[in-house]
């Protein structure tokens, strides 16, 4: 199979699951933004080539992707990461080779809030839309005008042994501290914007405060850090080089975000073994594994938040059988390997015409 594959940029997840495609398929790699994955993009058979597209119609973009036409004559074209890479694609799609879109967010697709993605999204040239979580799949399938023809839920995946490797030598997140070593710390990473609802580990650490539990934010706080200046049990570090070492040593991982497409920072919590506290919505109800690889509370309630926090401290066993459980849960059903396999049996369908 020879693919075409367009991002706006690469990351982590998307470099081991391109590395992936590269050993099964004849892949062509064209990305818009430089980041540190893309000069590791020379895996295997993969053609990589850099191209920015500046706006909806341009010109010089589709010019070069004909270029690179001439060269290898695909059989599919997977759009990742840009809604204006998409919008040239289709635009420019003369042959109508099957075209993939993608989904990772839960709004923002609103004609007045983002145009390109709200006809790009519903273009009846596109082949079917690869949503990250079974949240968003319901979200594009809800639209009741001009909704997209297919959709299919591909979760995302990790390098589980990347991940550890970035760990490197201890961070001594308790110590910097000045915690006693058996402290119970839970920790959390986003820039924290008002959807993340920050005020639910606020009030929980309050109702926590007589327990020898504290919780830890990597991230920008966006002003959390002064509102809760009176919280001795909350600790902001801000940008971190090294968020994994923290998160290793945390206890606990925990997201209070109610619109949660799927967040990749629990995807890599999971896979340094952390069991996962998370609202019961979005794209967490695809990732957690109620009972075995973490826990859910309802979402914005402070108090149930805190029960699920006090049930792991009280029963250190119980963390102890989510981690395992939740390293096999990453094996088993999010890693790269497995991300590739999907993608691939997807275009598999829209190649055939299975697609429904």
């Amino acid at each position: 199979m020879r693919i075409l594959f367009v991002s706006k940029y690469v990351d982590h997840i998307l470099y081991f699951c391109l590395r992936e495609l590269a050993e099964k398929s004849e892949l062509s790699i064209v990305y818009e933004l430089e980041s540190d994955w893309t000069a590791r993009l020379a895996v295997s058979n993969a053609r990589v080539t850099q191209i920015t597209a500046k706006s909806r119609f341009d010109r010089s973009f589709q010019s070069r992707i004909e270029e690179l036409w001439i060269n290898a004559n695909w059989d599919i074209v997977q759009s990742f990461h840009g809604n204006a890479q998409l919008a040239n694609l289709l635009h420019w799609n003369k042959r109508k080779l099957p075209i993939v879109g993608y989904r990772a967010y839960i709004g923002h697709l609103k004609l007045r809030e983002n145009p390109w993605a709200y006809w790009s999204v519903r273009s009846p040239k596109l082949a079917v839309v690869a949503a990250v979580s079974a949240a968003v799949k319901d979200y594009l399938d809800s639209f009741w005008l001009l909704k997209p023809k297919n959709t299919r839920v591909i979760s995302h995946g990790v390098n589980r042994e990347w991940i550890a490797s970035q760990c490197g030598e201890p961070f001594g997140l308790r110590a910097k501290l000045g915690l006693d070593e058996d402290t119970f710390v839970v920790a959390s990473m986003a820039s924290l914007r008002p959807y993340k609802h920050f005020e639910v580990v606020a009030e929980a650490a309050k109702q926590l405060r007589s327990h020898p539990i504290h919780f830890v934010h990597v991230g920008n706080p966006k002003g959390w850090d002064e509102r809760t200046r009176d919280i001795e049990n909350i600790h902001f570090l801000g940008h971190q080089t090294r968020p994994f070492a923290i998160i290793s040593e945390a206890d606990v991982f925990a997201t209070t975000c109610d619109n949660e497409a799927f967040g990749r920072s629990n995807l890599e919590a999971m896979a340094l073994g952390k069991p996962l506290i998370g609202s019961s919505t979005g794209g967490l109800l695809d990732l957690i594994d109620e009972g075995m690889t973490g826990r859910f509370f309802k979402t914005r309630d402070a108090a149930d938040f805190a029960r699920q926090v006090s049930a792991y401290y009280e029963d250190r066993s119980l963390v102890d059988e989510h981690r395992a459980n939740a390293l096999r849960h990453i094996d088993e059903r999010f890693s790269s390997k497995r991300m590739a396999e999907n993608y691939l049996k997807l275009y598999e369908d829209a190649l055939s015409g299975s697609i429904g």
